[in-house]
């Protein structure tokens, strides 16, 4: 592999004009490739770092918990970092990225973020995998300089202070110094750049080959007036150390051959301490004595579940941070508190295993009802390495003789019973929890926290034993699944659909009072935790109906293991009530893997005209399209009402048969030559095939002369001021007004269930239709819309009308309400929303909403839950 141009990393802490070089570089023939972060109020001219660099090593460094302005941000990366799965995956993404930009420099190029400088090995060994030369800018800056920045910045969010503040500074630049040795490095100084000579030394140090015209326009990025924390007031003393180490590297920034015996020299320091320096001489003189004498001051904070918090809160550990300690102890956490350590940054690792090393396992569950089965079905997920013969119970925390293992399921809670929970979960070998940012936020307590998830991989804490299904028959009159299976393929569970159950038959099983089924105590939810988990095992497809709130909240279901059979349907949740032969279906679609449904072309079968009155088209009346198919006992009763309509000698009336196999065209030819004198004009269309609902409506407005026509079905019924009363409003109607709609009247037959009074009570507004189609087809349409939108469309099973009024508002159209009952619906057994539609709601709400996504359809609400 030939070498590639190099790649200079600019490195240093935060705030110590690392953004400042960042912006000199390009005048210097140093490309900054890559997608940069935009400046704010403390980066006016921009960071000049790349935003998936920045992104990569702050998400890792949070992993890794060592995030760089908390406390830990300060302590060595843990043990073998780079060789566990986290940092391999880091080194992965890093490779991948170094890789496509390498290729497309071919000069010296530089990436800059501060964080690089805690994590030079993972650049180290990226570069050298992919023959990148690797050289370092080391940007410093005042460390008082640096503090009153920093503090100013960052203390709302992370409770930066002084002592903090010089804490890391000193870390960020002798890490450099220490993972950096065996790399060409330079350093450059903030201070040195508002020095003219200076700066011109650094910028050819910088730069040898470059011109004086670039070294010029390099000089020209600097900014003094952004320079704003010199003048500031100190938050704490520069500590001695930090001042030494300060002034070796500002003279190495002028003479870089000093760079080994600086190295020598931070060999011989220590780091400085955690304990902040105590605000008085004297108390200060007293600690360095007891240290002196091998007595170390006691430090609560260092050793603390809780003392990272503290020092968050209070800046740096201390007699501040003991304080504040003892009020969280006494007192608890209030409000406000929760929820400044609910911003803090940190890792969410995956559940981490454990070893039961005892006889029995007693989890501990924390906001968990144990009388409720989904608590008992998540206990399964916990990663328990353990002999499938030991006992396995469930207590909840804080019971006698438990294992030192949680499942928690609930928030923190303010007060002193909340510290005293969080005391309690830091004291514990395992945490779970299926909250990810519950996960983060426990782990600041220090709570060996991890996320938990459902997995195919269980422990034994629901396996059935021999003596199962007898105490499921027992204590809650369940039968074993796997005899269940043998009566059936689908268990439902909680449908109060009447007819539903009054026609339950196989391969439908049901168990309509699931929701009524009393578990009080942990033994009988345990128990329907494992028969539930059984009937699953044993392949039963479940269909869940009103699921009960803590199976929400709790996401029972989802934690349940599915089989992966093929050709089996998943967990079904429903929240609309559903008749079995639709249910079928629906579970024959899951089965099939939901294919997605189409919209054919709307059939345009050939027609003849059977009969015709009236030579001129009505161009100044209203046309009525009546649609008809196999009505010929009811088509009279609509016929009659155009009849006795007030204007009837303005109507146009035409009604299209769409090729009835009984003799409903018969009796409307013989019906028009008896009446068609008291009417403006009369046509008869049949077509030669059936069409459909759609086609049959198109027909009739494709043979309207009108330029509004009043849609009417064959087995609905008008009064007689309807054409006349909603002509009216339509004469004044706007231009974007496509319908108008009367209230209409509800005539139940017998055998009808249907309760209602009137089909709708609300006027046309778009997030009215939403929800499901409110206004009948019983309507006064501008014939200009219905050409607008392309006519009605075919929808297989239904809802031609509801879809073509969510066309019409798609297309910018609207309706208005004439406040008048001018309508009647008869609702009867065999209409075709009782026969067909009714029974494809599902279906039809699909494809409904795939048409009309601003829809929010209720039958489109079922959850499908797949094996995992």
């Amino acid at each position: 592999m030939n070498q590639r141009a190099p790649l200079i990393l600019v490195v240093g802490m935060h705030r110590s004009g690392t953004s400042l070089l960042g912006s000199l570089l390009p005048a210097c023939g140093i490309a900054m490739p890559g997608p940069l972060l935009d400046g704010d109020t403390h980066n006016p001219e921009g960071y000049f770092e790349r935003a998936d660099v920045t992104a990569l090593q702050e998400e890792l460094l949070i992993d890794l918990e060592r995030w760089w302005p908390s406390p830990r941000g300060m302590q060595p990366l843990p043990q073998g970092w780079l060789d566990s799965n986290r940092g391999q995956r880091a080194l992965g993404d890093l490779k991948t990225l170094l890789h496509s930009e390498a290729e497309a420099q071919t000069g010296p190029w530089a990436i800059k973020d501060p964080r690089s400088s805690l994590l030079l090995p993972l650049w180290k060994q990226a570069c050298e995998s992919l023959n990148i030369p690797l050289q370092l800018l080391l940007a410093i800056r005042d460390p008082a300089e640096v503090m009153v920045s920093l503090v100013r910045r960052d203390q709302s969010i992370t409770g930066m202070d002084g002592w903090r503040a010089q804490r890391l500074w000193w870390h960020h630049n002798a890490q450099v110094l220490r993972d950096g040795a065996d790399l060409p490095m330079q350093v450059l100084s903030y201070s040195h750049w508002f020095d003219p000579d200076k700066a011109l030394r650094q910028v050819r140090n910088l730069a040898p080959l470059s011109s004086k015209e670039q070294q010029q326009q390099a000089l020209k990025a600097i900014r003094p007036e952004h320079r704003r924390s010199q003048q500031s007031q100190l938050p704490a003393p520069v500590a001695g150390t930090v001042k030494k180490l300060y002034r070796r590297l500002a003279k190495l920034a002028l003479e870089p051959t000093n760079r080994q015996s600086l190295e020598q020299w931070l060999s011989k320091q220590l780091d400085p301490p955690a304990l902040a320096p105590l605000p008085r001489r004297r108390s200060q003189l007293k600690r360095n004595l007891q240290i002196k004498r091998g007595l170390p001051p006691a430090n609560r904070v260092a050793d603390h579940p809780w003392g990272r918090l503290a020092e968050v809160m209070c800046g740096s550990q201390g007699p501040a941070a003991e304080h504040q300690l003892h009020s969280w102890e006494t007192h608890g956490f209030r409000s406000f508190e929760l929820e400044h350590i609910a911003a803090l940054a940190g890792p969410v690792p995956a559940a981490e295993s454990w070893r039961a090393s005892h006889d029995n396992i007693t989890i501990q569950v924390r906001g968990g009802d144990l009388n409720q089965w989904p608590v008992h079905a998540w206990i399964q997920h916990c990663p328990i390495d353990s002999d499938p013969s030991k006992v396995f119970e469930a207590q909840v925390m804080g019971s006698q003789g438990v294992s030192p293992i949680a499942l928690n399921l609930a928030d923190v809670l303010i007060g002193a019973e909340g510290s005293k929970e969080l005391l309690h979960l830091a004291q514990l070998e395992r945490v779970w929890d299926p909250d990810r940012k519950r996960v983060q936020f426990l782990r600041q307590f220090g709570i060996n926290a991890s996320w938990v998830t459902p997995s195919r991989a269980v422990n034994h804490y629901l396996r059935a034993s021999t003596t199962t299904w007898e105490s499921c028959a027992t204590e809650l009159g369940l039968a074993e699944p796997r005899r269940l299976k043998d009566l059936g393929s689908t268990l439902c569970l909680s449908n109060t659909n009447p007819g539903f159950n009054r026609n339950l038959q196989a391969p439908l099983l049901s168990i309509p009072g699931f929701n009524s089924l009393e578990s009080n105590n942990p033994k009988t939810a345990w128990l329907m935790a494992q028969w539930l988990q059984g009937c699953l095992n044993a392949g039963l497809e479940i269909v869940r109906q009103q699921p009960t709130p803590e199976e929400d909240i709790w996401q029972a279901w989802q934690v349940l293991v599915q089989s992966n059979q093929r050709q089996t349907a998943p967990i079904l949740i429903l929240q609309e009530p559903i008749g079995a032969k639709e249910l079928l279906q629906e579970l024959n679609w899951y089965r099939q893997g939901c294919p997605s449904t189409t919209v054919s072309d709307t059939p345009k079968p050939s027609s003849n005209l059977l009969y015709t009155s009236g030579a001129e088209p009505l161009i100044d009346g209203i046309s009525v399209c009546v649609s008809l198919y196999n009505y010929s006992s009811r088509i009279l009763d609509a016929l009659n009402s155009v009849l006795e309509q007030t204007d009837a000698a303005r109507i146009e009336l035409i009604v299209v048969d769409d090729a009835s196999s009984d003799n409903s065209a018969a009796v409307v030819q013989s019906w028009m030559d008896n009446h068609h004198s008291h009417l403006g004009r009369c046509l008869l269309i049949q077509h030669s095939e059936n069409g459909g609902l759609a086609s049959a409506r198109n027909t009739a407005f494709e043979a309207a002369s009108s330029a509004w026509c009043f849609v009417l079905d064959a087995d609905n019924s008008l009064d007689s001021n309807a054409v006349k009363h909603c002509g009216h409003l339509a004469l004044q109607a706007d231009c974007h007004c496509a319908v108008i709609h009367s209230l209409v009247r509800v005539k139940p037959e017998q055998g009808s269930d249907d309760q209602r009074v009137l089909v709708s009570d609300i006027p046309w507004q778009q997030q009215q239709f939403r929800g499901g189609n409110y206004i009948d087809a019983m309507a006064l349409v501008r014939h200009e819309a219905w050409k607008a939108v392309g006519g009605y469309t075919h929808i297989p099973g239904g809802w031609e009308d509801f879809d073509f009024w969510c066309s019409l508002i798609d297309r910018g159209w609207h309706g208005v309400l004439c406040p008048q009952v001018l309508a009647t619906y008869t609702s009867h057994e065999n209409s075709m929303r009782a026969e067909s539609t009714t029974q494809q709601e599902r279906r039809l709400s699909r494809l409904l909403q795939m048409r009309h996504p601003w829809l929010d359809l209720p039958q489109c609400h079922d959850r499908a839950i797949w094996p995992l």
